[in-house]
């Protein structure tokens, strides 16, 4: 994603950090013995954008990251996702011409958006024409963010998106030769990803309504059965549209309170194998990595993982 400076930390590791509207979620990740490590990852209720601000402050303070890079997690409504077709353009130049081919798209003046792209496969649309994803957010928003977070002692270096900060945690993880889904359910902007050979392939933003108690309403089945025909919609078009053959592995990143019933009901409902996502047996923590700690910093320490030289782990490395 959008890279902003190249100085380097003074301390070990990188602070990951995203702010949503009730919580400000960090992980600290180093390195040891050439594997991720997570130091410290915590979810801090907050009052107000300013009590993140101050939360900040106190938790650099306390842990000793004062100089870290971070890497910094928008939530979905602070950018919009776009594929289109690849302008025929030299890669140094694309980011500019999408910037043009998206101006209608955007939900605010194209001179005020900060734009990034990220290429899909070459095998992806099968000799159709190349598409990227284009990420726009608000160029104020990012200016903001970069004054805040150098105000609590860490330097920007990386802005990231749910999307891809998933994708670490399967690019290190979990076997995706033959391609893998992953579901990341919310009352609003949940998302289906699918990743192959640690690329994004397709995500999606599936609309329907899923909070916490959801299992439990009248609208349930209803709800499950939108839910599963969006998701079954998503994976007919990576098997037939894009070539890719079918996808066996589910994952769900785990909820608040309902995960293990969300996975079954689903797994009952699809072909594919319907799984709950737990990386506690999976990435060497200093902490217990509880389902409630992964629902409130999956992104967090999905983007963190980008410290990491590539390679997948076993339980038995992690250990």
């Amino acid at each position: 994603m959008m890279k902003m400076f190249n100085k380097k930390s003074k301390a070990s590791g990188v602070v990951a950090v995203t702010v949503t509207a009730s919580h400000l979620n960090i992980a600290h990740m180093q390195l040891r013995k050439e594997k991720p490590f997570l130091a410290y990852c915590e979810s801090i209720a907050i009052k107000s954008e300013q009590d993140a601000v101050k939360q900040l402050q106190s938790k650099v303070q306390q842990h000793g990251l004062q100089g870290l890079a971070c890497h910094y997690v928008l939530k979905p409504s602070d950018y919009s996702l776009h594929l289109v077709e690849a302008p025929d353009v030299e890669p140094d130049e694309m980011k500019a011409a999408v910037r043009w081919k998206i101006k209608d798209l955007l939900d605010m003046k194209v001179e005020e958006a900060v734009i990034d792209v990220f290429q899909l496969p070459g095998d992806a649309y099968r000799g159709r024409s190349d598409m990227v994803y284009v990420v726009a957010c608000k160029r104020a928003e990012v200016e903001k963010t970069v004054k805040w977070l150098a105000e609590s002692g860490l330097e920007l270096a990386v802005i990231d998106i749910p999307e891809l900060a998933i994708k670490n945690i399967s690019s290190h993880y979990i076997d995706d030769n033959q391609g893998v889904a992953f579901l990341d359910l919310h009352k609003s902007a949940s998302t289906m990803s699918l990743n192959k050979n640690q690329t994004l392939y397709l995500t999606r933003r599936i609309n329907t309504p899923l909070d916490h108690d959801v299992m439990g309403s009248l609208e349930w089945e209803g709800l499950k059965n939108k839910l599963v025909l969006e998701m079954q919609r998503s994976l007919d078009y990576f098997e037939s549209q894009m070539g890719q053959g079918q996808i066996t592995k589910i994952y769900i990143a785990p909820r608040l309170r309902d995960t293990a019933e969300m996975t079954k009901s689903l797994d009952e409902m699809l072909a594919a194998q319907v799984s709950a996502l737990d990386i506690a047996g999976m990435l060497a923590s200093a902490q217990d990595l509880t389902p409630q700690l992964q629902h409130s910093c999956l992104t967090v320490i999905g983007a963190a993982l980008r410290l990491a030289p590539l390679a997948k782990l076993s339980e038995a490395d992690a250990a």
